[in-house]
Order: structure tokens, then C-alpha cells, then sequence
């Protein structure tokens, strides 16, 4: 019986369709960062941009990083070779995306927690907005964008304080700067070219 079940398994193996692929870009530390995981990131960006005006990372990274990911998913070309010129013609996105990674891994060691409170609140805010419904699963929100919230929180956290008395975001952009670099220096990476 096991013997008839592997054969099935081979057979039916070798007429399986492919229903999606991925292509690894980034390592970050002992995780690789794909193709699929820009996209995501893409459309997060995209609804955390539309939901919150003040958000601490769409500051950092501006509003024109939803256009750099849009152009780098859109444009990201079928072949290898292609796939290395574009890379490699991309470095300043690059850069950004290998950053944006970083601090997401960092902010997840960090414990943060996005509460079932502010997971509805985001909930309402983007079905009253009509914007990011992509970022919603079921009665939550998918596991991607709660890990973009919890870099919004930490962001929150550690800088929030040093914005008194209505300080611009600029005030603190260089403390964020000097974080990112060290999590660049700290944080190991390498480019699946």
C-alpha cells in the first residue's frame, strides 16, 4: 500500500503544473527575502501610506518608496540574466528594499504586539477609506502587514518621545539614520544576483 501510494506520488509529480513561483532576492541574516515578499511589502506600504499621514515609517522611507516598489514589481524581468542586469541596475532601490527588510527583522525580535484593539481600529480605518483591503484576512489582518505595524510601533516607541512640542519628523531622522545604519553593519546580507 505505502509502495502504490509513492509510485502515485512520482507519477503525479512529474505531470504537476507549477501554480506559482518565487525568486529569492535577499538574505537577511538566516532569512531570505523574494520576490513575493517586495510585492506584499508593496501593497503594506501602500495601505499603512493611506491609512496613517504621520506614520513613522512612510516618513523615513517617503511616499516616493511606494513608487520605487511599484516601478521594481512591475519591471522585475522573466529571465536570469535579465534578472541580474535589473538588479544590479537597481542598487539605490535596493538599498532601500534591503533596509525596509532589516527593520522589519529587528522590529520583529523586538516583541512588539499589535493588539486585537488596534488590528479592529486598522480594520475600520481601511474599509472607511477604501484603501489597503489587501491588507485584511478574515476578522485580522494578514501576518505581513502586522509585521510592518509592528515596526510602525517600535519606530513609536524608541522615537515618539523625542517629538515634542510639534517637532517635524525631520528633528528625528537622523537618529533613525544612524539606527538603519547600524542595523545595515549589524545585520548581514547577501544578494542572490
Amino acid at each position: 500500500m505505502k509502495l502504490a501510494l509513492l509510485f502515485n506520488l512520482l507519477i503525479g509529480g512529474v505531470h504537476a503544473k507549477v501554480v506559482s513561483s518565487d525568486r529569492f532576492l535577499i538574505k537577511i541574516l538566516d532569512r531570505t527575502v523574494s520576490f513575493q515578499d517586495i510585492n506584499f511589502q508593496f501593497r503594506n506600504f501602500k495601505a499603512l501610506s493611506c491609512l496613517y499621514d504621520d506614520s513613522m515609517v512612510v516618513q523615513y522611507f517617503d511616499k516616493s518608496f511606494i513608487k520605487d516598489l511599484e516601478s521594481f514589481v512591475t519591471e522585475f524581468p522573466e529571465g536570469d540574466d535579465e534578472v541580474r542586469r535589473f538588479m544590479h541596475g537597481r542598487a539605490t532601490e535596493l538599498k532601500k528594499i534591503r533596509h525596509f527588510f532589516k527593520m522589519l527583522r529587528y522590529s520583529e525580535d523586538q516583541k512588539n504586539t499589535v493588539s486585537p484593539k488596534l488590528a479592529q481600529i486598522i480594520r475600520e480605518g481601511t474599509l472607511e477609506n477604501k484603501c489597503g483591503a489587501g491588507v485584511l484576512y478574515k476578522d485580522t489582518l494578514k501576518t505581513n502587514f502586522i509585521t510592518l505595524m509592528e515596526l510602525e510601533l517600535y519606530l513609536r516607541a524608541r522615537y515618539g518621545g523625542q517629538l515634542k512640542n510639534n517637532q517635524k519628523f525631520e528633528s528625528i531622522r537622523p537618529s533613525i539614520e544612524l539606527f538603519v545604519e547600524s542595523l545595515d553593519k549589524q545585520f548581514g546580507h547577501e544578494y542572490y544576483w
